[in-house]
């Protein structure tokens, strides 16, 4: 969900006019790919309420906390969103290599080969 979101966000603001159309029309076309199960890979499903409840409740927490020693922020809320998205592919595919695929330090660090 967030990196839908925060991609289609980064999208929208950079370069011209034509160069963010036709960029925004290759990402249209692979979510719907992903989403139809057309594409490689799949996305994770929006999560509902109780969920984005639960995630509220943890979200001050996180936000809270250190990251590391060395970094004096917390984990935003599409971070932690990720991270239990992440979390919750793990339990439903339990014979898969899972990892978060992110240029994001923080992020890039979640993979699992169970």
């Amino acid at each position: 969900m967030a990196t839908v979101l925060e991609t289609g966000n980064h999208i929208a603001q950079n370069g011209d006019g034509t160069v963010r159309r036709k960029t925004a029309q290759r990402f249209c076309d692979e979510v719907c790919k992903a989403i139809k199960g057309e594409a490689p890979y799949q996305i994770s499903n929006f999560p509902d309420t109780g969920e984005i409840l639960d995630w509220l409740a943890e979200f001050p927490d996180s936000a809270g906390r250190n990251k590391t020693p060395s970094r004096n922020e917390g984990t935003s809320f599409g971070d932690l969103s990720i991270i239990k998205e992440y979390e919750k592919a793990k339990s439903k595919f339990p014979m898969s290599e899972i990892w978060i695929w992110s240029l994001d330090s923080d992020l890039e660090n979640y993979h699992c080969r169970q």
